[in-house]
């Protein structure tokens, strides 16, 4: 029964699929549902930034800066495979960007997108990225700033990149086809 509770949950949240008769599934990728969730995070995760940079103290600016430091200090491949605690440790650097904001509702969707965006985002572990850890420095830096209108922007386009990357490398046949078609 606890299998049962779990994947009901997973149903809910929208990571597995109930099929009738034959049991669950991994809800599957898409171009569209990329770009979609794409947009919706960008929006959401921007309103958490922007709250975040209003409310944050000088305790949360430290916070912010260690764990840009951890993710900065944590490679991101191991002898050509790919590090699973980068994973954690970038999730923190993302949560932590945002732990300011005071809208319960805004963070609990913009976990949901977050956790949703992490199934694409691993798709893309083993493309080449060369300039990510300058892209999470300067969003920290602008953070710290208080300059909300330059950190939202960096977070909207380091978001972005990812779908692109990942959209390009599909285009040129690089280890896919992994994204259905609607």
């Amino acid at each position: 029964s606890a299998v049962r509770e779990a994947l009901a949950r997973l149903s809910s949240d929208g990571f597995v699929v109930n099929e009738p008769q034959r049991g669950f599934r991994v809800a599957s990728v898409s171009r569209a549902d990329l770009l979609d969730l794409t947009e919706r995070r960008i929006g959401i995760e921007g309103q958490c930034l922007l709250r975040s940079i209003q409310n944050g103290d000088l305790a949360w600016e430290g916070r912010v800066l260690a764990s840009l430091h951890e993710l900065s200090r944590t490679p991101v491949h191991l002898q050509n495979e790919f590090n699973p605690a980068w994973i954690s440790t970038h999730v923190r650097f993302h949560a932590t960007l945002v732990e300011a904001c005071d809208s319960p509702w805004l963070m609990r969707i913009r976990e949901l997108l977050f956790i949703h965006s992490e199934r694409y985002r691993v798709l893309s572990i083993n493309l080449d990225r060369p300039h990510l850890d300058t892209e999470h420095h300067d969003i920290a830096e602008a953070v710290i700033a208080r300059d909300s209108e330059r950190a939202v922007a960096l977070l909207s386009e380091h978001v972005k990149l990812t779908a692109r990357i990942i959209l390009e490398n599909e285009a040129d046949g690089g280890g896919g086809p992994f994204l259905a078609v609607p």
